[in-house]
């Protein structure tokens, strides 16, 4: 019991494991980790700092914060250092006396003195900064040079004494001259001495640690005293001047001093002074978070991620990305109301991105959805404008070009794409602005009546147009059109599948016009064909592969597995994978569907080697796809996105009476073996070309079919047919496989034969990925025959 609970335990698992990794679903989630990645790469080079940096304006701007109060700018419109003003420095003396007076709480002096030729002022404005003991700081300032280099400027000792300094860095700037970040501490001459915001905000820090500067606090409440109201005695609380009583006092240069603007946001002339009162505001009000981008980024994705994975229809995925989008500027707000810094941009960044990379893949589509010769829509493009506009009533009609390839075979190529466009304008005889799509032989169009016996009529009557030949490149060309219909009631996709059914069942001469019916089986089948439900069905993992295993008849061991296609619908149940398989090939999705299962066997393949069993993995080809390279493509990705040993995967070709080119086919499965794979000739025995593909084309392998094994012990014929095969295969030195072996009686036959690998039920039915993976030997496989 709890081995059965364990099996159905993986088999969800790996359920929603194809379901995630499968279709539009993968798309996506691999868009949004393209669009991370790339995100962090600009992180990484700071592409975006200055768009971060312009954020960070914005929330300063946003914040309008009322400052502490405590912090007091005693501001001079004059230069009070300039050596050959030294009565300038009486006028300093004078005002340190007066904040000594009025019981200051702490002064940093902003500014700094050299030597002067009146050593009476120097002494004078000597003896006021001793005055104030430890209640005044001085501060030393690091600047640029003439040469380029940090000069720093400081006090002389002799005026300085041996009052504590701190220092302020002006060269602590980003490019466009702003101080987003300060140092608690810096390293002056080898000294660490603490910085003046540190200073001011009365918290210490490690050497070169930093901490962020809100710039959210109003600059027009920040308290500014003019110098002139301490020197002059013009200190009047009674005249609303501000209180310096047990307050922190920064008393520096004014911006109208030349040399001492320096940009704020908000303000590009603010006095320097104002960088450290901003720093030290922040300190006092612990507004100094800062959420890196790398934080902000992975929020966003893993936001983004969860749409795309629990947001299945668009209608749902739309609106959360605009919620996502929206967010954006939400959180920029609520985090200058709370003094936090947000590094947004490559959040932004990696929005955009993934924009860019879901346009180019819906441009793509709609590309794909244009038939490129002759400009026309596809009927993808109809199937996707009747469930957009969730029509539901009118008809499909779909018209069949008759002859069209022995036709097209005839004309220049120029002339192709203008015979078809013909044949459309006489369509259009009747309704100018008629919307006709394309699709090989197929010219299809919706039509909004809902009797069906109108639309009969109008029908016969573009029949008799049809009956004048076409006049194409000089050539007067004979015209064969028949039409199917299937009124829309229900799944509109459904219909347009139906009619194309219908369509193909027509005929000139006995049925040009036929009606699908509603609810046919005709209908059913081509329903599960349509290309949504196909990939929607292999997202949400109802398409999926079970394995049964191909035995050596040498050794008793299981050699390989063989990977087939299963279709569960909660709806209908099991599907024939002959019935899907046939109508994938007509609607044009085969190839996704084999892309699909080789994905699918190969990972499987790869996770049974983890395992320790080395086992070859069988995986069906149409030969439909033996047209054109593109199949060796599709192998050769599956296998890299796998890592899968290609020397342990086989591809079966099914159905080699349908290639219609030998010489092409060959060079592709040359193609294929070079990457390292075997080649496998499946249903061996049966189909008028088999004899001739098996001389033609490379097989390492061919499979004998079920019809002669399942036959062998009561008939003759089938019995001398299989042994004539095994000994063709001896004499070509390729493998032999019997499948559809299901009476165990029957292995000495095929031992006997000569046959080296049987398939079927006799060993074991198709098993998933969790039983096989269960199964160690030969007796696990006889003992798995029932569990599918």
């Amino acid at each position: 019991m709890g081995d059965k609970r364990t099996s159905n335990f993986v088999g969800t698992v790996l359920g929603r494991q194809r379901a995630l990794f499968g279709g539009r679903l993968f798309e996506r989630l691999r868009h949004v980790l393209w669009a991370g990645l790339i995100s962090l790469a600009m992180f990484a080079v700071l592409l975006f700092e200055p768009v971060d940096q312009f954020l960070w304006l914005i929330q300063s701007r946003i914040a309008d914060r009322s400052p502490s109060g405590d912090i007091v700018f005693v501001a001079s419109d004059e230069a009070l250092n300039d050596p050959d003003m030294p009565q300038r420095r009486y006028d300093v003396a004078a005002a340190l006396d007066e904040l000594d007076r009025r019981g200051v709480g702490k002064v940093f002096l902003d500014v700094t003195f050299a030597q002067s030729e009146d050593t009476r002022a120097d002494q004078r404005l000597s003896r006021s900064i001793a005055d104030l003991g430890p209640r005044i700081t001085l501060v030393d300032r690091i600047v640029v040079a003439s040469n380029g280099r940090s000069l720093v400027r400081e006090t002389e000792p002799s005026i300085a004494g041996s009052v504590f300094r701190v220092v302020s860095d002006q060269t602590d700037r980003n490019w466009f001259g702003l101080a987003w970040e300060l140092q608690y501490s810096y390293d002056v001459a080898g000294k660490l001495t603490p910085s003046l915001g540190a200073a001011i905000g009365g918290i210490r820090g490690a050497n070169g640690q930093k901490f962020s500067v809100d710039y959210g606090f109003s600059q027009t409440r920040i308290p500014v005293l003019p110098i002139e109201h301490l020197f002059e005695n013009k200190y009047r609380l009674s005249d609303g001047l501000t209180d310096v009583t047990g307050k922190t006092v920064i008393l520096g240069h004014s911006n109208r001093v030349t040399g001492t603007q320096q940009p704020i946001p908000g303000r590009m002339d603010a006095p320097a002074s104002f960088v450290d009162i901003y720093a030290g505001e922040t300190l006092k009000s612990g507004r100094t978070q800062h959420i890196r981008g790398p934080i902000v980024l992975a929020f966003h994705a893993l936001l983004l991620s969860l749409v795309v994975v629990f947001g299945g229809a668009r209608r749902r995925r739309w609106p959360a990305y605009s919620g996502i989008v929206l967010l954006a500027p939400a959180v920029l707000f609520a985090a200058a109301k709370l003094g936090v810094r947000l590094d947004l941009s490559y959040a932004l960044g990696f929005l955009g991105i993934y924009g860019a990379m879901r346009s180019r893949m819906r441009w793509k589509r709609r590309v794909e959805m244009v038939n490129s010769e002759t400009g026309l829509p596809k009927l993808r493009a109809l199937e996707a404008r009747l469930l957009r506009e969730t029509i539901s009533n009118g008809h499909v009609v779909i018209a069949k070009i008759q002859n069209y390839e022995r036709v097209l075979k005839t004309l220049r190529t120029e002339d192709k794409s203008s015979y078809v466009l013909k044949l459309v304008d006489r369509l259009r005889a009747a309704d100018p602005n008629l919307v006709v799509y394309s699709d090989g032989h197929h010219l299809g169009w919706y039509v909004a009546s809902d009797d069906t016996d109108d639309v009969t009529d109008h029908l016969e009557g573009l029949r008799a147009i049809f009956a004048a030949p076409v006049e194409v490149g000089g050539f007067s060309v004979d015209v064969g059109i028949t039409f199917g219909i299937a009124s829309i009631d229900g799944d509109p996709a459904a219909r347009l599948a139906a009619a194309v059914a219908a369509a193909e069942e027509t005929s000139e001469a006995h049925n040009p016009i036929a009606i699908a019916e509603t609810g046919s089986q005709s209908d059913l089948l081509w329903d599960i064909s349509l290309r949504a439900r196909i990939d929607e069905a292999m997202e949400v993992g109802e398409i999926y592969c079970v394995y049964q295993p191909k035995i050596d008849l040498g050794s008793k061991t299981t050699v390989g597995v063989e990977a087939l296609v299963r279709w569960h619908d909660p709806a209908r149940g099991f599907i024939s994978p002959m019935h899907f398989i046939q109508q994938c090939e007509k609607a044009g999705r085969m190839e996704h569907l084999t892309r699909y299962v080789l994905q699918s066997a190969c990972s499987a393949g790869q996770l049974l080697h983890f395992r320790g069993q080395n086992l070859t993995m069988s995986v069906n080809i149409s030969a439909t796809l033996l047209g054109d390279m593109r199949i060796a493509g599709i192998v050769r990705n599956a296998l890299q996105a796998t890592r899968f040993d290609p020397q342990f995967l086989v591809l079966e070709i099914t159905e080699t009476s349908r290639i219609s080119d030998h010489s092409v086919a060959s060079s592709i499965l040359e193609e294929l073996k070079s990457t390292g794979v075997k080649i496998s000739m499946d249903d061996f025995g049966v189909g008028s070309a088999s004899y001739e593909a098996f001389y033609e084309l490379p097989f390492d392998e061919i499979k004998i079919d079920r019809l002669f094994v399942s036959n062998m012990a009561k008939d003759p014929k089938a019995r001398a047919i299989v042994a004539s095969i095994a000994a063709m295969g001896r004499e070509a030195r390729i493998t032999v496989v019997a499948e559809g072996l299901e009476n165990p009686q029957d292995i000495g036959l095929l031992e006997a034969i000569g046959c080296q690998q049987v398939q079927g039920f006799a060993f074991s039915r198709p098993v998933s990925l969790s039983n096989l993976l269960e199964s160690k030997d030969i007796d696990g496989m006889r003992a798995a025959a029932n569990m599918v």
